[in-house]
C-alpha cells in the first residue's frame, strides 16, 4: 500500500515502532540509543514517546531546546539534534492513574495530528507497555514500516512480548526482529553470567520467524554502541527492501489488492458493505443495493481500509486480515 495515513498527515517517511508488551525491559533505552545511532548516520530523527503514564524519554533524551506551541501546531523538543515529543514536557497531559483510555487516546491523537516534525526522515515510536487502547490507537493512526520487539530472557517478559507480536501482526504491521535486553553480564575476567536465564529472544525469533537482532548485556559496555549501529543498519535495510500491498480501483463496482506476496484479490464494493461491522450495522438488518459504487478508499494505518460508498453505511473499517481471509 502506498505510504499514507488516514488523515493525510505530514509525517516522516520512515516510521518504526519499538514494542515490548511489558514494562521494565529497557525498551525506551533501545529507542533512545537507536535514535542516536541513526543520527550519527546522518539521518534527521524524531522520537514520539507514547507512554502517557510513565514517560521516560525526557530523561533519556533531555531537551536542549524545549517544545513550543504555535497556534494548533506542536513543535517537538530538541535533544542532541533529535526531535522529541513526550507527555513529560507537558505536565497537564501526563496521565495520572485516573485518566481513562478515551482521554489518553485523545492526547496521543493530538501528539500525532498536531506535531510538526519538519524535515525528519525517521520517526521512532516508543510504545507504552501492554497491548491496550493506546497501542491500538498508535497502530491505527500511523503507518508503521515495521516494529522492533524488545524482551528479556525471563519467561514473563517473553509471554508479554508474544502478545505484543501477535497484536502487531493482527494490526498488519511487519515485524523487523527481536532484541533481547539484559541478556547477561560480564565479570572481571570476561566470563558471561545469565541471571535471568537464556534463550528468550531466540524462542520469540523462532516462533514468529523473525531475526534475533542481538543480545544486549546488562550495563553500558562500550560494545553496545556498535550493536545499535548494527541495529540501525538492519532497520534501514528492512525499510528499503519492504513490500507493501497495493490497492487498485478496477471499476466503479470493484477494487483489488495486490498483496505483498504477489497474490491479487478482487472485491465487489456491495459485498464488502454487507460485511460492515460498525455498531449501527451490527444492530440492524443491512440492506445493500447491488449497484453500490465505491467513491473513495481510505487507508487506516497498517490496519485496513475504510470505504466511502455511493449509498448506505460508510462507517465500517475493514481489516486487512479480514480482506485476506475473504479470498482464501
Amino acid at each position: 500500500m502506498e505510504k499514507d495515513n488516514k488523515e493525510n498527515l505530514k509525517l516522516p517517511p520512515l516510521i518504526v515502532g519499538v514494542l515490548s508488551g511489558k514494562g521494565g525491559v529497557g525498551k525506551s533505552t533501545v529507542v533512545a540509543e537507536l535514535a542516536r545511532a541513526l543520527k550519527e548516520r546522518g539521518f534527521k530523527v524524531g522520537v514520539l514517546d507514547g507512554d502517557l503514564y510513565g514517560p521516560s524519554m525526557r530523561h533519556l533524551l533531555p531537551e536542549d531546546t524545549p517544545p513550543k506551541l504555535e497556534g494548533e501546531k506542536l513543535y517537538p523538543a530538541q535533544s542532541e539534534g533529535i526531535s522529541v515529543m513526550s507527555a513529560a514536557f507537558f505536565p497537564e497531559k501526563k496521565g495520572p492513574v485516573g485518566v481513562r483510555a478515551p482521554i489518553a487516546n485523545q492526547i496521543i491523537a493530538q501528539f500525532i495530528e498536531e506535531a510538526e516534525w519538519g524535515d525528519c526522515e525517521v520517526l521512532l515510536v516508543d510504545f507504552p507497555p501492554g497491548t491496550g487502547d493506546i497501542q491500538i490507537t498508535l497502530m491505527q493512526k500511523l503507518f508503521f514500516n515495521g516494529i522492533v520487539l524488545v524482551t528479556t530472557p525471563q519467561e514473563l517478559s517473553l509471554l508479554d512480548a508474544t502478545k505484543a507480536a501477535e497484536m502487531t501482526l493482527d494490526m498488519g504491521a511487519p515485524l523487523y526482529g527481536v532484541v533481547e535486553n539484559m541478556s547477561y553480564f560480564l565479570d572481571g575476567k570476561g566470563g558471561k553470567h545469565f541471571p535471568f536465564g537464556q534463550g528468550g529472544g531466540k524462542v520469540l525469533s523462532e516462533e514468529f520467524s523473525i531475526p534475533l537482532l542481538g543480545e544486549i548485556p546488562i550495563g553500558l559496555q562500550e560494545s553496545n554502541q556498535g550493536f545499535f549501529q548494527t541495529l540501525a543498519e538492519h532497520v534501514l535495510g528492512m525499510a528499503k527492501g519492504e513490500k507493501r500491498c497495493k490497492i487498485i480501483g478496477e471499476d466503479p463496482y470493484h477494487f483489488s489488492i495486490e498483496w505483498w506476496d504477489g497474490k491479487k484479490s478482487v472485491y465487489r464494493y456491495g459485498v464488502l458493505q454487507e460485511k460492515c461491522i460498525c455498531i449501527e450495522c451490527k444492530e440492524k438488518v443491512k440492506i445493500v443495493a447491488e449497484e453500490v459504487k465505491g467513491l473513495e478508499i481510505i487507508p487506516v494505518g497498517n490496519y485496513g481500509i475504510q470505504c466511502r460508498f455511493s449509498s448506505g453505511c460508510s462507517k465500517g473499517i475493514y481489516p486487512f486480515s479480514m480482506l485476506r481471509a475473504m479470498d482464501r
